[in-house]
């Protein structure tokens, strides 16, 4: 009882990990429960707090070979590039390296079971994105535009990019709302109670960078290959 007055007196966050477990289980309890949850999920933008997606229906075999391979070496596999890929050379042009940096990359390859042949072959491709309506959210106690910063990369791999905000501190941000729509990046605030205040929608599109949108689809398969287990590349 002690603790539940001492958690009532309080007006605000003591951490941003406090407000991230706040975040946490609000989406938790009123969110769809067809998205699934991630933490710091690193998409090569850095880290962002809290990650929801949706999977696709049917594609294991995607997930695993997404998983296989190093997230920066993700966008190989989108299907235009690895039907463009059967050699050396073509690997150096498609990652801006010299020849023997593309051969230590080719090599890397072929002992996942993702390129075949020699001296040309082809590269695995992955046909479907495993993930679909990736949702990134960003928590800050009070510095919005640091967070708005953030907020903004994750758009370059996520379908909508919000900023949440404590509600005791939200006011200096929606004085400068224009940022957060010009951002395309939603403005949310929550209190200790759990209620959520959007300020501003986030704009709903496909991300901004194809590359990174793959980087983010291969730690997400990461992240659920670790869950389940060991899993083999089917061919």
């Amino acid at each position: 009882m002690e603790r539940r007055r001492n958690l009532k007196q309080s007006d605000q966050f003591d951490s941003e990990a406090q407000l991230v477990v706040a975040i946490l289980s609000r989406l938790r309890s009123s969110h769809n429960r067809s998205y699934r949850i991630e933490m710091e999920l690193d998409a090569g933008v850095g880290l962002a707090d809290i990650v929801l997606y949706k999977r696709q229906p049917r594609t294991t075999r995607e997930i695993q070979v997404l998983a296989a391979i190093p997230p920066r070496l993700a966008p190989l596999l989108d299907p235009l590039t690895a039907s463009n890929i059967q050699s050396c050379e073509d690997l150096a042009a498609a990652l801006g390296l010299l020849k023997p940096a593309a051969q230590r990359v080719m090599r890397q390859l072929q002992q996942l079971g993702l390129f075949s042949g020699q001296p040309s072959g082809s590269l695995t491709s992955v046909k479907n994105s495993p993930f679909e309506t990736v949702i990134a959210v960003e928590a800050k106690l009070s510095d919005w535009s640091r967070a708005l910063v953030q907020a903004y990369r994750n758009r370059q791999f996520a379908d909508e990019s919000w900023v949440v905000l404590d509600h005791r501190y939200y006011r200096a941000a929606l004085a400068r709302l224009e940022r957060f729509e010009r951002s395309g990046v939603g403005l949310a605030s929550l209190d200790v109670a759990g209620n959520l205040y959007i300020h501003c929608s986030a704009a709903s599109a496909p991300a901004m960078s194809s590359t990174k949108r793959w980087h983010a689809q291969a730690a997400l398969a990461r992240r659920v290959v670790q869950r389940l287990g060991r899993v083999t590349v089917e061919r």
